[in-house]
């Protein structure tokens, strides 16, 4: 009789246990690679959107002839630039703020090269929202990712709203 139960145990193992544990395994790759992957894609295009940022402000600082101290203001506009709500005569009256001696038929080349920029931003945070949205709804599947995935952390990131090219509601 004991002899029958342990091989039942050992059937049971090899049929059940072996397959239960390599599904197991292999849920736990397939999720954990694709989390990762995610964490890295969102890493990469939150270094592209603060890159926009710096190349707008170089931009800016370069042409307009503006110091390192007119930053903090710049920081209070550039939600509003990205966001093309700025009219042509208040970001004109900042910059002549900041720099009396500015010339105003370089006005049109830094808008341009903003514009550029700004086309960029928008395509960039498009994705990192679809990145953010892929990442809540793979970390907050139930069973059996709940059991396998690692990094169950949120990805932080604040978006810029914006109108200048709907990309979807906020995370």
């Amino acid at each position: 009789m004991i002899g029958y139960i342990i091989v039942f145990f050992v059937l049971l193992v090899l049929f059940v246990g072996v397959p239960l544990g390599l599904f197991m395994l292999a849920t736990s790759l397939i999720y954990n690679r694709r989390e990762r992957a995610l964490r890295s894609e969102a890493e990469a295009h939150r270094k592209i959107l603060e890159s926009t940022y710096d190349h707008i402000w170089k931009e800016i600082k370069k042409h307009c002839g503006l110091s390192e101290e007119h930053r903090r203001s710049f920081n209070n506009i550039y939600p509003n630039l990205i966001d093309n709500e700025m009219d042509d005569d208040t970001m004109l009256n900042w910059i002549l703020d900041c720099n009396l001696d500015f010339d105003p038929t370089e006005y049109m080349v830094i808008m341009d090269n903003i514009a550029d920029d700004r086309r960029r931003f928008v395509i960039h945070q498009r994705r990192m929202m679809t990145i953010l949205r892929e990442h809540r709804k793979l970390t907050g599947k139930g069973w059996p990712v709940k059991w396998v995935l690692k990094d169950k952390s949120a990805i932080h990131y604040v978006p810029i709203a914006t109108n200048y090219e709907r990309w979807g509601s906020h995370i």
